[in-house]
């Protein structure tokens, strides 16, 4: 029975080994039949996608909505230039839908907004043609507003300026008065103050419409307190200044207006001669105000009309030390100069008149050598012409120069036209880029993903395709436990198959995969980009060094006669070539980066390594099935399951082909538009080269007027400075001359007392003598008689005394009397 029994657990044992594969065979074949049957209803689904995307059903791109919100959250950032550009989108292209009226009214506010006055006023008529329609209602008399207030930035007084305010108005009368808002009531009294002939009244009438809760406020009783200084009625002007500067300031723009109340308050007491009041009043203007050294300088020349030349110096002192930048600045300081030398302390105002001559002289040299060259016009067009990338007006004007120019507002508006110019650019470059990154995606492999539905089908497409592979594979896994180890050829399948198990279990089946695929490539652009910039900022650095070698040696007070400035200027073009090579090749890096980043998705490089993968896979499977086929080991299950596989591969396939022609079908769409874009972009790049050569001209010709402006303002300076150190001079010379002529005066005064004195003292010891030599002659009266003269006869001189030994006898006369001083 135990020998029986041991048999019996040994057949057994024998018998589970042989089963267990073939159980756990069909086990494992079992989960890949129902993880299959999943692929097959994600097939059908994808077939339904393509279906629908060919149908037109599938939505394509964001709608109007997301545009429109994307544009105003622009809008309310304030970057005007790119909300313009989708508003643009929006109203051309999105005109029969709900965001049209309001889109039309915002890209008329956000040209007016960028400084485009008149592309905002054709905005702004388009919307008064709607006028009568209800939707466009709540914007007309914004619409009005906007337009008056172009009119008046436009500084238009011709009849057919007029002409179209008129309408204006009359449009505005037709609106009831509760409907009108605040800023449009604004706009039209801050019209009638401004125009030609001032219409006090109805500008009084609007701007006292304006209520207290409104932020244009302010500006509002600004402009009654000088509505009542036209008029003549200080007292009462200067009371409602007052009250403007006593409301509290809600934005940097209330301030400004409540600082000029405060300067405006300071003029009329001027004048009315109350300068304790009026200086009283410039003090209230705070150091972080922008009109600080305005109130300095004004507070001075009440100090000096009060008689108080000290605090007025202290002033002036203040406005130098504090505003060494202000335009003031030379008026102050040949101010202070000249109160300097009124009181009579000549060193120090020669000192300031100096600084103002050492500060000011090399500026005017500059500018004179600008202007009196042998061709300034063309001097001047190349000027702008190589400034016109980047404008700046500090790398060919000095500090105070600028400031000088922008007071008189004339580079103002040059630089206006060179930034409208620049933008331009800028919007055909950023347009040139797109299209080259269009065209790159566009022709890409991976073009699909430009469409979010079809680069959404080609995804799931991708993922079916990846995860029919990895089933492909465990299905040959169960089938190698059938093969035959003696079977060379079916084993060396076998190992190349194997080897390639790894990269088939890395592919991604699921959404997070191919995410996270994406993004590691992203991540590798993005380390090459930050490479990029590192380089963009040495080259940059470079070109900060080239700048300010150039400014140094167009300082006139860095002048060296060792210096070779000819080799230098030579070397200086040639680094500056250099550079620009540089950035060229940087600008060309990182549009590939930028084309590289917009071909990232199914298709590209990566997926199609993929693609080969599988297909070597599909074909050692078959492979491997055709072998064990024919050795009579396949089995049934797994040979079903291949089957079911290869019906999904070609279902997908099929798919996939038709989503595809679909992706074909709306690339030459989108190409034939960008075909018609990329003309109309480079008809406005050639419309900007001939604007950018006028620009060259009316730009180079009003800078060269503005140049010999300045010129004449620096002269009068540089004069008035040298004027001062003259008059310095001739008031050293004229206390030196009064001080000598005292002195003389002092000395002969102090000689005539010594004469006198002398001569007292001489007619004393005279009459002694006298006294005692005619004494014993008294006593023989024939002696004396004899000393008597005959008439007619010329008296004997009289015997000098015997000079006493030791004593030198005086002169007769006085040495000193007679000669004047110093001879």
């Amino acid at each position: 029975m135990k020998r029986r029994g041991i048999r019996g657990w040994a057949l057994s044992a024998v018998l589970a080994a042989l089963i267990a594969p073939s159980v756990a065979r069909s086990q494992d074949l079992g989960d890949v039949g129902s993880q299959l049957t999943v692929l097959e209803g994600q097939t059908a689904q994808i077939g339904q996608l393509a279906t629908s995307a060919a149908s037109g059903a599938a939505r394509q791109g964001p709608n109007y909505q997301e545009r429109f919100a994307d544009a105003e959250l622009l809008y309310r950032l304030r970057d005007y230039a790119r909300s313009a550009v989708l508003f643009t989108d929006i109203v051309e292209n999105y005109a029969n839908t709900p965001a049209f009226p309001q889109g039309l009214y915002l890209l008329g506010d956000a040209l007016f907004q960028a400084g485009d006055r008149y592309g905002a006023r054709t905005r702004f008529r388009q919307v008064l043609d709607h006028a009568n329609e209800p939707v466009f209602r709540p914007f007309v008399q914004r619409a009005l507003g906007r337009l008056i207030e172009i009119e008046i930035a436009l500084g238009a007084n011709d009849e057919e300026s007029s002409r179209r305010v008129e309408e204006y108005f009359r449009r505005l009368g037709q609106i009831p008065p509760s409907e009108i808002e605040a800023q449009t009531t604004y706009t039209r009294g801050k019209f009638l103050f401004l125009r030609g002939t001032p219409d006090l009244d109805g500008a009084r009438q609007a701007f006292e419409a304006i209520p207290a809760t409104a932020p244009l406020y302010p500006q509002a009783r600004y402009f009654l307190g000088a509505i009542l200084t036209v008029r003549q009625q200080y007292p009462e002007a200067i009371e409602a200044f007052q009250r403007v500067s006593q409301l509290e300031a809600d934005g940097p723009e209330q301030q400004r207006v409540i600082d000029l109340s405060i300067l405006a308050v300071g003029r009329l007491q001027v004048e009315r001669e109350s300068f304790d009041a009026a200086i009283e009043s410039y003090q209230r203007i705070g150091r972080n105000s922008s009109y600080f050294d305005r109130a300095l300088f004004e507070q001075a020349w009440a100090y000096i009309k009060l008689g108080d030349a000290i605090r007025a110096e202290r002033a002036l002192e203040i406005l130098a030390i504090s505003a060494p930048d202000s335009p003031l600045i030379p008026e102050g300081k040949l101010l202070w100069g000249n109160l300097l030398l009124r009181t009579g302390r000549f060193q120090r105002a020669q000192q300031v008149f100096q600084e103002v001559r050492d500060q000011f002289g090399p500026i005017y040299q500059q500018i004179t050598q600008a202007t009196d060259r042998a061709n300034p016009e063309l001097y001047f067009r190349e000027l702008i012409r190589s400034n016109l990338q980047v404008f700046d007006a500090s790398s060919f004007l000095p500090a105070q120069a600028l400031a000088w120019v922008r007071q008189e507002g004339g580079l103002d508006n040059s630089m206006r036209v060179i930034s409208d110019l620049n933008t331009c650019r800028t919007y055909v470059r950023e347009a040139t880029d797109l299209i080259d990154r269009l065209n790159a995606a566009l022709n890409a492999p991976s073009r699909s993903h430009v469409f979010q539905d079809l680069g959404r089908a080609r995804q799931r497409v991708w993922q079916v395709l990846n995860r029919s592979s990895q089933l492909r594979e465990s299905v040959a896994l169960a089938m190698d436990r059938g093969a035959d180890a003696g079977n060379v050829d079916l084993q060396g399948i076998i190992s190349q198959r194997r080897a390639l198990a790894a990269q088939i279990g890395r592919l991604p089946t699921d959404d997070d995969g191919l995410r996270r695929r994406d993004r590691q490539a992203d991540n590798e652009l993005q380390t090459l980009s930050q490479t990029l910039q590192r380089n963009q900022q040495r080259v940059d650095g470079l070109e900060a060094m080239v700048v300010a070698i150039e400014r140094y040696l167009a300082d006139p007070s860095h002048q060296s006669a060792t210096l070779d400035r000819t080799t230098l200027q030579t070397e200086l073009s040639q680094q500056r070539a250099a550079l620009q090579q540089y950035r060229d090749r940087v600008t060309n890096i990182r549009r590939m980066i930028s084309a590289a980043r917009s071909q990232i998705g199914p298709g590209d490089p990566r997926y199609a390594h993929d693609v080969e993968v599988r297909a070597q896979v599909r074909d050692l499977v078959a492979r491997e099935v055709a072998a064990l086929r024919a050795a009579g080991r396949l089995p049934a299950e797994a040979e079903g399951l291949l089957a079911r596989l290869d019906r999904l591969d070609q279902g997908i396939e099929e798919a996939d082909g038709r989503i595809n022609t679909l992706v074909d079908q709306r690339v030459l769409v989108i190409t034939t538009q960008v075909r018609e874009e990329e003309s109309r972009v480079a008809g406005f790049r050639e419309r900007l080269g001939a604007l950018e050569r006028e620009a060259e001209d009316v730009v180079g010709n009003l800078i060269q007027q503005q140049f010999r402006q300045v010129r004449l303002q620096f002269y009068q300076i540089v004069m008035r400075a040298d004027l001062g150190l003259v008059d310095v001079a001739w008031e050293e010379r004229e206390e030196h001359n009064n001080r000598a002529r005292l002195l003389a005066e002092e000395q002969n005064r102090e000689i005539s007392a010594l004469n006198d004195e002398f001569s007292e003292v001489v007619e004393g010891a005279s009459a002694a003598d006298a006294q005692q030599l005619s004494g014993p002659r008294q006593a023989n009266p024939d002696a004396a008689t004899a000393a008597t003269p005959a008439p007619g006869q010329t008296p004997a001189p009289t015997p000098a005394p015997a000079p006493t030994p030791g004593v030198t006898p005086p002169p007769t006369t006085p040495q000193g009397a007679t000669q004047g001083p110093g001879q």
